[in-house]
């Protein structure tokens, strides 16, 4: 392999302590914040906690369209959001039916591919198949029966419904109204880009091999969430040069160790309810604050988030959270990382097309 080949496939060491610009997201992050807390409130006080993951999930439409006008940051947020409450009905759903594990791992796996596909398609930022793989994973391995399929029903709705408020109250402000009043603010549809459409292919299909692969060996080996090891599968091969995607595997894989490490030491405090849910509070907002700068910084905050979910259903053995968590980790990135750079000379671009 020549020196420009080689410079072209693997990244510097340097490139994972890089940092982007700020670039006003402390708006974004506190409208995130508020979305996916609000929610978990009101499951506290109504004394149903065990619905924490329906609310969750349909609470995370929030996170798209950063950086939209205000409407088309609305449309890519319903657009998403349908696809997230759907993956968390057919998660509680598939759990009432006792569905065993590699059939669950299979579902999640076809989502991954499907969700990469339609992300690239309708060009949703964040892009990839993460939150409708992490959605569907967590719902469909937690256990559920008939009731459970219709709290999920309503919850996650409810939990969309409330992102989409949150999202649209910023209308109601003069600087809202004066933005809504440009042609800019009031344009619904997405300019069209570059698309590769054969990039986007070849991605949802590593998607859908890596998770497959990494949720059957995590299924083989005894882990208990083998859908740990599938979002971390499927997070790096957002990007279009196999080094930004090697940096991003890096990031999930370093973040994660260092999140389960701080994980550690806040749940090992036993925190109550009430504080829990304020600390998903602040991890989400310091999450959405760095998501744009440095993707490993955010791992260090989204992972105690994902751990302290358990602890909201009642006490949790924190060793062995922390272990399977970093255990899966390390299959999932290790899997993708192989099919990266086995499929590179395919994902080589030609010429895209630009979107209809």
């Amino acid at each position: 392999m020549t020196d420009a080949a080689r410079g072209s496939l693997l990244p510097r060491p340097a490139d994972l302590f890089r940092f982007g610009p700020h670039d006003a997201a402390h708006l974004p992050a506190a409208r995130v914040a508020v979305s996916v807390v609000a929610p978990l409130a009101v499951l506290a006080a109504l004394g149903h906690l065990e619905w924490a993951p329906y609310a969750t999930f349909g609470a995370f439409a929030s996170a798209f369209g950063r950086g939209l006008p205000r409407l088309q940051r609305i449309g890519m947020q319903l657009e998403a959001g349908v696809g997230l409450v759907l993956c968390v009905v057919l998660g509680a759903a598939l759990s009432a039916l006792a569905t065993p594990a590699v059939g669950l791992v299979l579902a999640v796996a076809v989502v991954a591919g499907l969700a990469s596909l339609v992300s690239d398609l309708r060009r949703w930022s964040p892009p990839g198949p993460l939150f409708f793989v992490f959605g569907l994973g967590v719902c469909a391995f937690v256990p559920a029966d008939g009731a459970s399929v219709a709290a999920a029903a309503v919850v996650a709705p409810a939990s969309l419904a409330l992102a989409l408020a949150a999202s649209l109250a910023g209308a109601l402000t003069p600087r809202g109204r004066r933005a809504l009043a440009t042609g800019t603010g009031r344009v619904w549809r997405r300019d069209p880009r570059l698309l590769d459409r054969r990039r986007t292919l070849v991605h949802a299909g590593i998607c859908l091999v890596a998770s497959l692969a990494a949720g059957l060996i995590s299924v083989a080996a005894g882990f208990e969430n083998p859908y740990w090891a599938m979002v971390s599968a499927v997070v790096p091969v957002v990007g279009s040069a196999t080094a930004t995607q090697l940096v991003r595997a890096g990031h999930r894989l370093l973040g994660t160790l260092a999140g389960v490490v701080l994980a550690a030491g806040l749940l090992a405090l036993e925190p109550d309810t009430l504080w829990l849910i304020v600390l998903f509070g602040v991890l989400q907002f310091a999450a959405e604050l760095a998501v744009m700068r440095n993707y490993g910084l955010t791992l260090l905050f989204v992972t105690p988030m994902a751990l302290g979910m358990s602890a909201l259903a009642g006490p949790v053995d924190v060793g062995e959270l922390v272990v399977w968590r970093s255990v899966d980790t390390v299959v999932g990135v290790g899997v993708v990382v192989v099919l990266l750079l086995a499929t590179h000379r395919l994902r080589t671009s030609r010429r895209p097309r630009r979107a209809d």
